[in-house]
């Protein structure tokens, strides 16, 4: 029913292109929340409002940063 190949998830129990998207996206979030709980005290006056924009922020800039190192190392394996 499965072979080896579907049963091969790298040594840190994922793909390599998924540990990088998971990655990009912790960061994301750990900065997110720091920058949700800065914004939520002096801005929003509101710690709740801060934390979600944060959150929101970090999902939004570490999946984007996961997806980008993942296609930078695409083009460097492909090279010729």
């Amino acid at each position: 029913m499965t072979n080896g190949e579907e049963n091969d998830h790298g040594e840190s129990g994922g793909s390599a292109a998924g540990n990088k998207l998971a990655m990009g996206m912790s960061v994301g979030l750990s900065l997110g929340v720091g920058i949700g709980v800065v914004l939520g005290m002096t801005v929003f006056d509101n710690l709740a409002l801060g934390l979600s924009v944060g959150m929101c922020m970090g999902v939004a800039v570490g999946t984007g940063v996961g997806v980008g190192r993942m296609r930078a190392d695409e083009q460097e394996d492909g090279g010729e």
